[in-house]
């Protein structure tokens, strides 16, 4: 697989788990509880008082995912799609994932240099507003890039390779 190099990274770092014990299935898209989980799992965070009900109607308290996105909603990290849920099974997109990465970074006091410049997507309308700076942050930090075609494609959804392959730069910026 294109990605099979950031994929041993992160599972070698316990920050990805596969979908089953022997498959990671590099193609499938990336949940939102799966997000915050590598996240939470980046930062090293304590996640031990935070193992209650959450503040989300739709977060189940028994689901892996649980403490985590208690983590991040308390640090700021992530808001929901609306005030009582954060639709943690829902694919990511590339858009959310540039939002709760910056915050993330602002959250923890992580410093990525800005290294390359803003590029001029072809897709750049599409980018909703809530998202544009934080998009633009990414890429330049060279965490985020385009696809084919000079596109972000920021409602797309953000599969695990594609994520591994953001998670093992953001490592490697940081030193984490």
């Amino acid at each position: 697989h294109w990605a099979k190099d950031a994929i041993e990274y992160v599972t070698d770092k316990a920050l990805f788990n596969g979908t089953t014990a022997t498959t990671f299935s590099p193609n499938e898209g990336m949940t939102r509880g799966m997000f915050v989980t590598v996240l939470g799992r980046m930062a090293g965070a304590d996640i031990s008082s935070y193992n209650t009900q959450s503040q989300f109607a739709d977060v189940d308290s028994k689901m892996y995912y649980n403490a985590y996105v208690n983590w991040a909603a308390a640090n700021k990290i992530v808001s929901g799609v609306d005030a009582s849920h954060f639709n943690p099974n829902a694919l990511i997109t590339r858009e959310q994932a540039a939002v709760i990465m910056d915050n993330y970074l602002t959250a923890t006091g992580t410093k990525v240099e800005e290294t390359g410049s803003a590029a001029a997507f072809a897709d750049s309308a599409s980018i909703r507003a809530y998202a544009k700076d934080a998009v633009t942050r990414m890429q330049k930090a060279g965490l985020l890039s385009g696809k084919s075609g000079n596109r972000f494609d920021p409602q797309g959804t953000a599969t695990r390779a594609q994520v591994a392959v953001i998670m093992q730069k953001l490592c490697e910026k940081t030193g984490k």
